[in-house]
C-alpha cells in the first residue's frame, strides 16, 4: 500500500509543476504593420479579460466597444485546466520567464495556460485579472454549511500596442488579483509597459 501511495503522490507533485502542452498555431493572418500579439494567462477559477481594438473615434458601435475576449470563462478550458489537460496556444510571440515555467502557476485542480492572440495596433487595450472563488455545500441531517471564497478584480487598466510588438499579460498568483503588461523583446526580455485607466467610450446617440 505505501509504494502505491508514494507512486500516487510523485505522479500528483509532477502534475501540479508540469507545463501545459504547447500548440503552436498555423495559417496565422498577422500583420507586423497593422497588428500586435498579446499573450494571456488563465486556469481554473483565475482568468484575464481583454478588450481590444477600442476606438472612440469610430462611428461603428461595436469598434467602439471593441472585442471583447475571456481565458478560462468557457467550460472547455475551465475543464481541461481542472483535469490537467490544457493546452497553451502560441502565435510565435517569444517564450519568456513565465511562459517557459507556467507550471509554477498551477494550483490544485488549476493548471496554467495561455492564448495569444492578434489586436489591432495603435488602439487601446484594456485589460483585466480577475479571481473566481468556489463555492462549496455540505448537508448534515440536522444543519447544511456553505463555504465561500472570497473572489475579486483587479483594476481594469489600458495600454496602446504598437505595430509588429509583442505583450504579455500577468496577473497576481494565487487568490489574489493584480495586473501588470509586459512588452516582450525577440529574446523573451521584458520591459514594462506604463498602463493608464481604462477607456469606455461614450455612447453615441
Amino acid at each position: 500500500m505505501k509504494p502505491l501511495f508514494v507512486v500516487c503522490s510523485v505522479a500528483l507533485l509532477a502534475a501540479c509543476t508540469s507545463n501545459a502542452p504547447v500548440v503552436q498555431e498555423k495559417n496565422t493572418s498577422y500583420d507586423r504593420s497593422t497588428q500586435a500579439r498579446v499573450r494571456l494567462y488563465g486556469q481554473n477559477q483565475k482568468g484575464t479579460t481583454m478588450v481590444s481594438g477600442i476606438d472612440c473615434e469610430a462611428e461603428d458601435q461595436q469598434a467602439r466597444r471593441g472585442h471583447k475576449v475571456n481565458v478560462v470563462r468557457n467550460l472547455k478550458d475551465a475543464f481541461g485546466s481542472l483535469v490537467g489537460m490544457v493546452k497553451s496556444h502560441s502565435l510565435g510571440i517569444p517564450e519568456t520567464v513565465y511562459s517557459k515555467n507556467i507550471g509554477q502557476m498551477n494550483g490544485l485542480l488549476s493548471q496554467a495556460f495561455f492564448r495569444e492572440y492578434t489586436v489591432p495596433a495603435g488602439k487601446t487595450v484594456n485589460v483585466q485579472d480577475a479571481y473566481i472563488g468556489s463555492r462549496n455545500v455540505m448537508t448534515t441531517p440536522s444543519e447544511t454549511i456553505i463555504y465561500e471564497e472570497g473572489s475579486c478584480r483587479s483594476r481594469m487598466a489600458s495600454f496602446v500596442p504598437q505595430a509588429g510588438h509583442d505583450y504579455e499579460v500577468i496577473g497576481l498568483s494565487g487568490r489574489r488579483c493584480g495586473v501588470a503588461v509586459y512588452e516582450v523583446g525577440t529574446q523573451g526580455e521584458l520591459k514594462p509597459v506604463e498602463l493608464q485607466d481604462a477607456v469606455s467610450c461614450q455612447i453615441r446617440r
